[in-house]
């Protein structure tokens, strides 16, 4: 596992997802790309190797001028996808 994200990876970095790289809450691989801003990234979520749960704010978050929740996406993401995406901001 790559691990060069975990020290470049802070809160309010904005990344780009690759489609088939990240997964809704309910396990849906998603099939589009996904541009959020990054608020914390957790662990390795029970029973998924390989991936990490990612929660954020949607770029185009439309609860302005400032969202009222700590977050409103949760996803989980592949490390390998998450690694690219970090290395490529």
């Amino acid at each position: 596992m790559r691990d060069g994200w975990k020290t470049t990876l802070t809160a309010g970095a904005r990344m780009s997802l690759p489609a088939g790289g990240w997964a809704t809450h309910a396990g849906q691989l998603c099939d589009t790309d996904a541009n959020v801003v990054v608020v914390e990234v957790g662990d390795e979520p029970a029973g998924l190797p390989g991936w990490v749960r990612l929660r954020g704010h949607g770029v185009d978050c439309r609860l302005d001028p400032v969202c009222p929740h700590p977050w409103c996406l949760e996803l989980f993401v592949r490390v390998e996808a998450l690694c690219d995406a970090a290395t490529e901001r």
